[in-house]
């Protein structure tokens, strides 16, 4: 059996070790003399170091509780804590996360996950930044990113799905690439390069369907204009009582004069992204804080 039959017979058995795949990848970037495809399989292998940009599929945004103490004894635990109450300095450094650890790594993760749920905990030092203005008379104790296990195994999908996406366009361009002689090159750099660049490096879906929605929000939100947020709302997949419920919050609350919104419509947002995270929306949950935070703020004309 040829090399490349072997990668997608090994790619398609979704049961299959990822790191035997990998390696058999590692293989084929040296017959194909491509510094790019081996980097990317080197790195998917060992891990990403901390000084390289990680591929798309490896970032994504994820939900920040914690816990908090008030007087008199009083405990708020595993509480939310909705984006727009980290100021916006810190937000994408407080919702986000890369995971750039190697794929072992990421299925010893996914193997020891009994809760469904994997914890970053947020620097101790951002606490007293903003601790004490995120639920009233209540100070942040202890904070952390809730990671989906999910979101982990989505990771090694699509490593797996593009390996074989890759495989296949190589073997359209020629079938024999796979057992070339050293020193000779099969396919053109520039060729692997450009399909490297379409199935490897390619633009994730969610992300484009994100940056589309948030187009949608600027041109037809307009401010002041509820019903235009109502009905941009129902496009993402919200339902009426979600949306009645923002209402109350937002005519129950002042108009925010900085882009920072008022409790009740920070924990509208919060359950919000809970509700996108359960699925059945028109929106992901790596873009859903951002493209409601940029809805409502052009509601309010900000």
């Amino acid at each position: 059996m040829s090399l490349l039959r072997e990668i997608q017979n090994t790619a398609i058995d979704g049961t299959s070790d990822l790191e035997t795949l990998l390696r058999k990848c590692r293989v084929l970037a040296a017959r194909l003399q491509n510094q790019e495809f081996k980097v990317w399989v080197q790195s998917e292998l060992d891990g990403y170091r901390n000084e390289v940009d990680i591929p798309d599929y490896r970032h994504f945004r994820c939900h920040a509780y914690g816990h908090f103490a008030g007087c008199f004894g009083r405990q708020l635990k595993n509480a939310q804590i909705p984006p727009t109450c980290i100021p916006k300095e810190l937000r994408e450094q407080l919702t986000s996360v890369d995971m750039r650890e190697g794929v072992s790594a990421l299925v010893d993760l996914t193997r020891d996950c009994e809760t469904g749920l994997l914890h970053m905990n947020w620097p101790a030092d951002t606490y007293p930044l903003f601790g004490d203005k995120i639920y009233e008379d209540m100070n942040l104790m202890q904070a952390w990113i809730a990671i989906p296990k999910s979101s982990v195994v989505g990771i090694l999908s699509t490593v797996r799905n593009r390996i074989l996406n890759f495989a296949l366009e190589i073997e359209a361009t020629n079938p024999e690439a796979g057992e070339a002689m050293l020193n000779v090159r099969p396919i053109p750099e520039e060729h692997v390069s450009q399909i490297f660049n379409n199935y490897i490096y390619g633009s994730v879906g969610s992300v484009a369907s994100g940056h589309g929605i948030t187009q949608t929000a600027h041109q037809n939100i307009n401010a002041a204009d509820f019903d235009s947020l109502a009905s941009f709302l129902r496009d993402v997949g919200f339902n009426e009582p979600d949306i009645s419920e923002l209402r109350q919050a937002v005519d129950s609350e002042r108009t925010p004069t900085k882009e920072s919104f008022g409790p009740k419509v920070a924990g509208w947002i919060g359950k919000a992204v809970g509700k996108v995270a359960q699925g059945g929306m028109n929106i992901s949950t790596s873009v859903a804080s951002s493209v409601l935070f940029e809805a409502i703020k052009n509601y309010y004309g900000l």
